[in-house]
């Protein structure tokens, strides 16, 4: 009979291939869906992957404060099976007598039955502290987890809410669904889920569910009842307006919840959906599939439209712009890890040049989205601002609430625990060419 996985074991493997430094810097949400434990083994190794990389910052810092000398480059997965355990003692619920005890033993099966009695006498040292003792006086980029310049980056943008947002991106996101409202108002959705579905504030086809289920658990999931999609991550479709048999760009379309969204509220409408990688595509596809709607998906790169568009304008078009993801850092914690301060100016040099290229596409009166999972201005408010500096045809049409956070153009959600992510959406109108009588009046 096969060994059952160990699921911390396979913890550490994976945490080796994310974090920079150890392995190849892969995602940890590619990671895990290639393959991890079944049923609740499963459950403990996505647990401790998302809780080591929200809380790798302190649990090194305390670790390194423990010891006489460093751990080894080519021990790093005896480092990692230490960190995991310390998420554990101060992040769970589990028995600390049994985390304690399953570590040396997992050293054992990293063949680094030396570091046994190493692990052993740190795992019981912090079994006596808890999160915040532990973490006591250290500097605030270190406890709220975040590199340097993301944490200094976040002071600069949002002074009055930093801490706020670095406290939120160390919480595990919401549950968040989309009601199909081609099969049944909110009302009716959240009876059909039950105790624990409540309704959103600014999305209106938006529950959030407590506590989560897997997605086979929810009634007509599988046949396109629900999607699984975050409360700030809804709000781009619905500032679109697209007429009857209109013509829409998806733009950057994988994974398809935004062009089923579309197509949802707008089931008439001829949408491409785009996507510069074709294998990203048939997620788009697989997602269109189980909704039971349909669109032209296409491979191609949304700053380069000579390639792919073929003259029809566009009555409408969503850009959900690569970004630097600093918005969904509780549900991509990995990402912070990923990112350097240098790579902020080639993704806002390419969010520009989509925005450029794109806008030609527009018919006259129409709307242009943008959007972003970021929280840095420069790639929001600051950029669309700039792009509405130099475009003499362009209007911020945006409608945010009163409360929503000061910026230069567009909307602005910054992360919040139980509610939605961090996320940014500009809505853009297209001045309509004037008429006869307007160009006679205006000589």
């Amino acid at each position: 009979m096969a060994e059952s996985p160990d699921p911390r074991l396979a913890a550490v493997r994976a945490l080796n291939r994310v974090l920079p430094g150890q392995g190849d810097g892969a995602s940890l949400r590619e990671v895990l869906r290639r393959g991890v434990p079944d049923g609740s083994a499963g459950g403990l190794t996505r647990d401790l992957c998302f809780g080591v990389c929200r809380y790798l910052r302190p649990l090194n810092q305390w670790l390194n404060d423990q010891l006489d000398k460093p751990i080894k480059a080519k021990a790093q997965p005896v480092r990692l099976a230490l960190l995991c355990g310390l998420y554990e003692l101060w992040f769970t619920e589990r028995p600390q007598h049994a985390v304690v005890n399953a570590y040396p033993e997992l050293c054992r099966r990293l063949k680094a039955g030396w570091a046994s009695g190493l692990t052993n006498a740190l795992l019981r040292k912090a079994s006596r502290l808890d999160a915040a003792t532990a973490f006591a006086g250290y500097p605030p980029a270190v406890a709220s987890s975040l590199p340097d310049w993301l944490w200094r980056q976040f002071q600069e943008d949002w002074p009055e809410q930093a801490d706020d947002m670095a406290r939120a991106s160390l919480t595990p996101p919401p549950f968040t669904l989309r009601v199909n409202r081609r099969r049944h108002d909110r009302d009716q959705a959240r009876a059909a889920l039950g105790e624990g579905a409540r309704p959103s504030e600014l999305a209106p086809w938006s529950l959030y569910l407590t506590p989560p289920r897997p997605v086979t658990a929810l009634p007509g999931f599988d046949t396109g009842a629900f999607s699984v999609q975050d409360e700030a991550a809804q709000l781009p479709a619905e500032c679109l307006a697209v007429p009857p048999g209109g013509r829409v760009l998806d733009a950057c379309a994988a994974p398809g919840g935004k062009t089923g969204q579309i197509l949802e509220a707008f089931p008439d409408a001829r949408v491409v959906a785009l996507d510069q990688v074709p294998a990203r595509l048939e997620r788009v596809r697989e997602t269109l599939a189980r909704l039971g709607v349909d669109a032209e998906p296409r491979v191609g790169d949304a700053a380069e439209p000579s390639q792919w568009w073929d003259g029809e304008p566009f009555d409408a078009i969503l850009l959900d712009a690569p970004c630097s993801a600093t918005g969904i850092l509780r549900r991509q914690p990995d990402v912070k890890w990923h990112r350097r301060r240098a790579d902020l100016p080639p993704l806002v040099d390419l969010q520009a040049r989509m925005l450029d290229a794109l806008w030609p596409l527009l018919r006259p009166g129409g709307r242009l989205v943008y959007a972003t999972c970021s929280v840095l201005r420069e790639e929001n408010d600051r950029q669309v601002a700039a792009f509405l500096a130099r475009t003499p045809d362009a209007a911020d049409l945006t409608e945010r609430p009163p409360a929503a956070p000061a910026v230069e153009a567009g909307w602005q959600l910054l992360p919040r625990e139980n509610g939605p992510d961090g996320f940014y959406l500009a809505c853009l109108r297209k001045h309509e060419a004037p008429g006869p009588d307007e160009q006679e009046g205006d000589r």
